[in-house]
């Protein structure tokens, strides 16, 4: 790959094969101005401003140039382990408890102390998730140690690799991370390995034994009231159910089944044949080899599954470790060093040969290679960190201890359960592992207080978190109800203009059929008055002809008496403005006279709607204006309910 390195590093192999490494003029391959070395100090200025944002009890670097030591070195050699030596010594050595202890020594493949480890990963972790550029540059030099490692060991990328026969068997932590029990960043480490071993042919196989160590392992967390390690750290993070834990401690096997993982069951007695390649003097031999663990059971497991994979490859070894026909799968590198020394010393393997166990950075990093397995992007090293990372950051026991043993001292029960409570939530004891860097010799009665602090304040943040989230849920909730409120008020208000529009529509349909009705009426009206005033004009015209003959005949003295006194009454008349039969009709008469065949039809509701008024011979109609509180919104009264 052209993309990892930031150095030009080269290496030339056992098979006259020369390897460059570099970068084309110290450049970062984004086609930034930034040399690497500039990048480098930025990202060291970053981490050294983190570092002191977590205020360790323990003592840390003081400038930018030590923390990009630092950093580097961590990075190449993460997860690392020298495959062709391992020496181990026992020391005394004092436990959390003051208790002198002996212990196994491993020699460091890395100059740096465990804090400083603790801190890389914790620098590196929150990298990777919060900062895209930065993780892609730590990727790339966490990339030089995983090619290094390829080329200076038993696998050369050399040619790649489409099918191959080889059978896996994984390692109880190994199916573990896979089942998802170990946490989410460690299933995502594993499963595209095993995903892609699938997929160009191997077996991916577990022991018996394997599935045994993984129910025992499980049952002891859950029975646990302070368990460590990675599925504890993954319930006290929320990854993984309990009720699915304690599931997969029953019987994991279908589970592994169902990923393609088939189980296999053999003893130590089984198949003779295949006992010359690891006899039982070679099971004891390699057993009281493996003294990283006190655990009998976990020492005869390792034991057994590596005699199992040496007895099938009967006596067959490759240097290509796809051709290799059967391999065990560790993330244990100790335990891979010392098969890997056993097997040179007992059965002569050489160094170009791979062993039967191999850790499983070395075959991710070799399929990465040789596969295709997104060889050309940094999923690979970026996974393999962040389980690196979750490895390191994992709760130390030794810490709990000390912590405990303090406390427990203090006599305070309620304190011991608080504790107890406090270690199984994962952000409580992440700040508890921040504080002392992993390292329990900093625990003293001077700083509990201080680490109960800091354990606690998780939770007082988010208590306080909770009541900020509930006034502003609650201030949410009022202001939808007060905008329901609102809305309900526009949609009853846009209803009522609607009705009132349809009920005005209807009225006024109403109004014209009523005027119609109305104007009919006063038609009558009208008409019958006409027939009154016709009437007193013939009556009018006949008396004035009746009067009018004795002027034109002979008369007696009364009809003539009678016309004088007839002459003289309408000259009175005619002076003093009277009259004697009017031929015209007044507005009182009219209306009267129109109210009284209303009230003979039944029609006073219809002509009381209107203001009608007599001009000389006809009736005026006109509508009445509307009332006085048509346009008063206060006569509508609303009241709205609380939800």
């Amino acid at each position: 790959p052209t993309t990892m390195p930031p150095t030009g590093v080269s290496y030339t192999t056992g098979w006259d094969t020369s390897y460059t490494i570099k970068l084309s003029d110290n450049v970062l391959p984004d086609g930034s101005d930034k040399t690497v070395e500039d990048e480098l100090h930025s990202i060291a200025t970053q981490f050294k401003k983190f570092a002191e944002g977590l205020s360790p009890l323990t003592t840390i670097p003081r400038n930018v140039e030590e923390f990009e030591d630092m950093l580097v070195e961590w990075l190449l050699y993460v997860e690392a382990f020298s495959e062709k030596n391992i020496e181990f010594t026992e020391i005394v050595k004092s436990d959390a408890a003051g208790k002198l202890r002996k212990v196994i020594d491993v020699p460091k493949t890395t100059s740096l102390r465990d804090e400083e480890n603790f801190l890389c990963a914790r620098f590196v972790k929150h990298a990777i998730e919060d900062d895209q550029g930065t993780a892609d540059v730590l990727a790339r030099i966490a990339a030089i140690g995983l090619l290094t490692e390829v080329v200076q060991d038993f696998v050369k990328p050399v040619t790649s690799v489409d099918k191959t026969n080889l059978v896996v068997y994984l390692d109880a932590p190994v199916a573990m991370e896979l089942l998802g029990v170990s946490g989410k960043l460690a299933k995502e480490n594993t499963a595209p390995i095993v995903d892609e071993l699938i997929r160009i042919g191997a077996s991916v196989r577990i022991f018996g034994q394997s599935i045994e160590e993984i129910k025992n392992s499980l049952g002891a967390v859950l029975s646990n009231s302070r368990p460590t390690g990675p599925t504890a750290q993954a319930l006290a993070r929320n990854e993984v159910l309990r009720e699915y834990v304690a599931n997969v401690s029953r019987n994991p096997v279908p589970m592994l089944e169902a990923m393609g993982i088939k189980a296999t069951y053999r003893t130590r007695g089984q198949t003779p044949s295949e006992h010359q390649f690891f006899t039982n003097e070679d099971w004891q031999g390699l057993y009281s080899k493996i003294r990283y663990t006190d655990n009998p059971s976990a020492r005869e497991h390792d034991t057994d599954i590596t005699a199992f994979v040496v007895r099938q490859r009967r006596g067959r070894t490759n240097p290509d470790i796809f051709k290799s026909q059967v391999v065990a799968l560790t993330r244990n590198g100790l335990f891979a060093q010392i098969v890997r020394r056993a097997s040179c010393e007992m059965g002569g393997l050489s160094d170009e040969m791979v062993p039967p166990v191999i850790h499983r950075r070395v075959l991710a990093t070799a399929m990465w290679l040789r596969t295709g397995m997104g060889a050309g992007d940094l999923n690979i090293p970026k996974r393999m960190l962040l389980a690196s990372c979750e490895h390191v950051l994992a709760i130390r026991p030794g810490v709990v201890e000390a912590v405990k043993r303090l406390t427990d001292a203090l006599g305070d029960e309620e304190k011991s359960r608080q504790l107890d409570l406090l270690i199984s939530q994962d952000r409580s004891a992440q700040a508890l592992m921040d504080k002392t860097l992993g390292a329990s010799n900093v625990v003293t009665d001077e700083n509990l207080s201080l680490l109960w602090q800091e354990m606690l304040h998780p939770h007082l943040e988010d208590e306080r978190q909770k009541g900020v989230e509930a006034v502003n849920k609650e201030k949410a909730e009022r202001k939808m109800q007060l905008d329901k409120a609102k809305e309900n008020l526009e949609a009853i208000q846009k209803q009522r203009e609607h009705e009132t529009a349809s009920l005005e529509a209807k009225l006024e349909t109403m109004q014209r059929e009523d005027q119609g009705v109305v104007g009919a009426l006063c038609t009558d009206v009208e008409n019958s008055l006409r027939r009154t005033r016709t009437v007193r004009i013939s009556t009018g015209l006949v008396l004035g002809l009746v009067f009018s003959i004795p002027l034109l005949v002979e008369a007696t003295p009364v009809v003539r008496g009678a016309s004088f006194l007839i002459g003289w009454l309408l000259a009175y008349l005619t002076a003093t403005g009277g009259k004697l039969v009017g031929i015209s009709t007044d507005e009182k008469r009219a209306l009267k006279a129109l109210h009284s065949m209303a009230e003979r039809r039944n029609m006073v509701g219809k002509l009381d709607q209107f203001k009608v008024r007599w001009e000389k011979t006809a009736f005026v109609i006109t509508a009445r204006s509307k009332l006085p509180s048509y346009d008063r919104d206060d006569l509508l009264s609303l009241s709205i309910k609380d939800e």
